[in-house]
This record gives C-alpha cells, structure tokens and sequence, in this order.
C-alpha cells in the first residue's frame, strides 16, 4: 500500500498509527475551551486536531426534522439547523487556532462541509482535508478539495462499496491521487456489535490504499483492534467533559480517557512488532537455560568413539545442538569429556 505524508508525518504500512483528536464542535462554540482541547489532544500524544468548518446555512434545510440522537444531547426546541446555528465555528477562528496548533508541535485540520470553507482551509495552509462520512456523496465539494492536490482522508460511513468507488473516482478525476479510506459506523454513539471491523480489510482490497478507522464507540477497544487489522489512521472525537450539554460530548473522550487510548495503540503497535520471527532479547537467558544440547551419558577418554548410548539430549542449550546428534556420534573425541557435560566442537578439534 502506498505511503501518504500527512503534515510531514508518513502514514501508512509500517509507520506508527496516525491519531487526530476530533475536537469538531465540541468546543461549544467557547474559543478558550478549542484551545484547551488542543492541549489536551497534544499532552495526550495525538498528532493532530480536527475541527469541523459549516455553518448552518450551508449545511442543513430550515425544515429538517429532529433526529433521535438530538434527544438529552439539545434543546427541546432545536432543530438540527438550529442546534449548529449555535455551535457553528465562526470563520475567524481558523487562523488563532492553526497558530495555536504550530506552537503547540500539533498538527491542525478541519472538515470543510461546502466549498467556500476549502477557500478558508487553504488560507490557513492545512496539510490535507477530512472528508465527513455524510458528505461522501457532495460531488461538487469533493472536486474542490481534490483540486488543491493535497491528500484527502475519506470517512465511509453510512455507505457501501459503490458510493465509495464513486466517490474515489471523483477525486482520482480531479487529480487526488493521495487517498486513506476510513472505516466508520456513522451512529453516535456507534454499538460495538456493528463495528464490522474486518471491513478495513475490504476496503484496503476493493481499493488498494491505506486505511484507518473513525470511531465512534465510547471506548478505545474498536480503535485497538483496528490498529491489528492494519489501520494507519485513529479518529476519535474528544472533550473536556462528557457530561457537557452538546450532541458529540457523551461519546467523546475526555483527556484521561484520550491518554488511555493513545497509550493502547502504542502499545498495540509495540507488541505487534514487524513479523520477523526470532528469538527476542527477553528470551536470551531462557534461550541458553531452557534449550537443550548434546551432553555425555558418562565419562568419555580422548581417542574413544562417541556411541549413540553415550550421548543424552539435555538442558541447558550451551553445548551442540540436537541436531548434531547422528553426526558426533561414530567420532573420535580429541579430548575427555566428563558424564553430564555438554559437548562442544572442542571436544572433537583440537586447537
């Protein structure tokens, strides 16, 4: 699979997992609290941030009915164009908070949800674009972002292969040739038991690229198991609190939950290791104790010929190898050997 440079961090086989903390709108529309969250993001050891740029104008119909997932999380009177009317991002916080992220060592990007924000992205000089799982059918956006060249992670959420290869297809045609698909359940929270995890697997056959996961779960252990099926890219929406009134808050991680997190998939990746099979550094002294070798039955002269019945196969594993069994035996050896020791080529070559 091909590597992608994600703000000058390589993602992809054999390189650490890529993990962005999805701050979104969890900033309640409080700039202090988007900065405090990128703190949190940077001390919990995220690489990057992730916002969310619309407004309601530009995102949802006046008309649109509540969802369930409104409930607790809202007004009773919000409508979704009402509830985003008040947690909308204003435009000119993009610049304070992709400053705030240089001087933190943190990456920044941001969602765009309709062209006119991709204008705002480029201004603040984002390194590479979110797709949102909704807007994977948004052609007209999609050719917006393909057209500034820069590497797109796509989320698949709420979608089967079809509307996934339409979608890769209208980027490749724009000239978006640096793609990372991103497994997701667009269900917030999402239930562990519709994770169909080994969908990154398809997606990383059906489409021949990297692949990552957008989780939603309340917990790390869908973006753990993930990081084993190969993903390159962790997304998880985070917060300060996860009682704070919002639609993302209940589901999010909150700082020491994001720690944990981080802290699984480095340890996923650790414990993985890179398939080589040999023997580890830890096993060094087990290796020599444990193993066994080629030991004398008894006491043998030098000029005797080794019998089979003179040779016992046991621990510890620092005279010949086992497999030298057939081979010593019908030799003469240049010097004695005592019974219980481990034979070595000394006794059979003098120096």
């Amino acid at each position: 699979m091909s590597e992608v440079s994600l703000g000058g961090r390589m993602v992809g086989d054999g390189h650490p997992c890529f993990i962005i903390g999805e701050i979104g709108s969890n900033h309640n529309n409080d700039f202090d609290a988007a900065l405090a969250l990128i703190d949190v993001a940077k001390q919990a050891g995220c690489d990057a941030v992730k916002f969310q740029s619309y407004t309601a104008d530009g995102l949802y119909s006046r008309y649109t009915p509540r969802s369930s997932e409104m409930n607790g999380r809202s007004l009773e009177e919000d409508t979704p164009y009402t509830l985003i009317k008040r947690i909308q991002m204003p435009v000119e916080w993009h610049a304070p908070l992709k400053k705030h992220c240089d001087q933190r060592g943190i990456i920044f990007c941001s969602t765009p949800f309709d062209e006119s924000f991709v204008d705002v992205l480029e201004d603040v000089e984002v390194p590479f674009y979110k797709v949102a799982s909704f807007e994977l059918t948004h052609y007209p956006l999609l050719n917006k972002i393909a057209t500034t060249g820069k590497p797109v992670i796509l989320a698949t959420g709420n979608s089967g292969l079809a509307d996934i290869e339409l979608a890769m297809d209208t980027l490749r045609s724009a000239g978006c040739s640096n793609i990372i698909l991103l497994h997701c359940v667009s269900a917030y929270p999402a239930r562990q038991d519709e994770m169909n995890l080994r969908c990154l697997l398809t997606l990383k056959e059906a489409f021949h690229c990297s692949v990552g996961l957008s989780d939603h779960t309340e917990d790390n252990m869908a973006a753990v198991i993930a990081r084993t099926l190969g993903a390159c890219v962790i997304e998880k929406h985070i917060t300060l609190d996860r009682k704070t009134a919002g639609p993302d808050h209940p589901f999010a991680m909150d700082p020491q939950q994001l720690a944990s997190l981080v802290k699984a998939v480095r340890l996923t990746e650790s414990m993985l290791g890179d398939g080589w099979k040999e023997i580890q550094a830890g096993e060094l002294e087990n290796h020599k104790i444990g193993r066994r070798s080629l030991v004398a039955a008894h006491a043998l002269r030098a000029g005797e010929v080794v019998t089979m019945e003179a040779v016992v196969v046991k621990r510890p594993g620092m005279g010949l190898h086992p497999k030298y069994f057939e081979l010593i035996c019908g030799h003469r050896l240049s010097q004695p050997i005592n019974a219980d020791e481990w034979f070595t080529w000394e006794h059979f070559f003098s120096k």
